[in-house]
């Protein structure tokens, strides 16, 4: 690391440690309690059923609601799993005071369209806001319907990306090894759009790309991320700004919560642990999108930071642009 580089760093912690205003580090648990509300919603017009878990913070003895409500971001998962193995993501982004929507997608091996999965995810975010304005509801009042973030692992990072082409809503994205693949027999346009490089030119939020170095890696007939598909090719066709941070030694199927491994057992496994992945991986979601959707700059100085700290231990390549 350069002169320059650890001047940077140094700094940026400083601050972060004169900063007033900062409750807890993005890496810890924030200063909320966590409510939860299920839900089974059905969009009777497209005939589609959405499982829906909505994590949501509790305010605090010293805290209120803010006027305009809390973020809300929405966390689509990958191919054949459901909202329940992210749910430590939801919980740590809604201890720092989000409103959090983990659906479960219908899903099958054969009968899946993106195009249906990314009308589901416009779905959800539509239910969360309509909950936000209905009297006795757990989320009467608590949702800024004026900053929406979007994220996913796998497919579900895709669907994030796809969604917010054609939804202006979405003010900020953040996905965990995202896959830009198309169907599981053959590629239709229409079942199946490709958004990198087609439509990322179309996004124009910031965005955030955090990749397994392993997930192009053949372990079973097929890569689960193939390299051709991957997070850096939608780093490559991104907008300005972007980051990608490429998590050295973690496989795809190392992003879910515990639970998931037979669904995830053709990945190439990872030489990291799993619980470092999904801490950091959280982390530096809840930094990323405390600064873009929460107006927090510490948190973006710190994230910054971190990812200087991360390199300098050989724990991650970070690009921007």
């Amino acid at each position: 690391m350069g002169s320059n580089r650890v001047l940077f760093c140094v700094i940026a912690w400083l601050f972060l440690a004169s900063c007033a205003a900062w409750a807890a580090s993005p890496a810890e648990w924030g200063p909320y309690g966590i409510g939860e509300l299920r839900e089974d919603i059905a969009d009777v017009s497209r005939g589609r059923e959405i499982d829906l878990l909505i994590l949501y913070p509790l305010t605090t003895g010293a805290g209120e609601v803010p006027e305009a409500g809390y973020p809300l971001v929405l966390f689509n998962h990958g191919f054949m799993l459901w909202g329940g193995l992210y749910r430590s993501y939801g919980e740590q982004l809604a201890s720092h005071g989000f409103v959090v929507a983990l659906p479960s997608y219908a899903m099958s091996f054969a009968g899946i369209s993106h195009t249906e999965l990314a009308a589901d995810a416009r779905f959800a975010i539509d239910r969360c806001l309509a909950l936000d304005i209905q009297t006795g509801s757990a989320l009467f009042g608590l949702v800024d319907e004026s900053e929406i973030g979007a994220a996913g692992h796998s497919l579900g990072g895709k669907l994030a990306l796809l969604e917010a082409v054609t939804d202006e809503r979405v003010r900020a994205i953040a996905t965990l090894d995202p896959m830009d693949g198309g169907g599981p027999v053959a590629d239709d346009p229409i079942l199946y759009p490709s958004v990198a490089p087609e439509r990322m030119p179309q996004i124009h939020v910031p965005l955030l790309f955090v990749g397994a170095e392993l997930g192009g890696i053949a372990y079973f007939l097929i890569p689960c991320a193939p390299p051709a598909d991957n997070y850096e090719q939608f780093y490559e066709a991104a907008n300005s700004p972007a980051i990608e941070i490429t998590q050295l030694g973690a496989g795809h199927g190392q992003y879910a919560d515990p639970g998931a491994e037979s669904m995830l057992a053709a990945c190439a496994p990872g030489t990291v642990s799993d619980d470092g992945v999904r801490s950091s991986s959280a982390a530096y979601l809840t930094a990323f999108f405390l600064g873009h959707l929460g107006g927090d700059a510490s948190a973006l100085a710190w994230l910054d930071a971190q990812l200087l700290e991360d390199e300098a231990q050989s724990l991650v390549v970070v690009r921007r642009k």
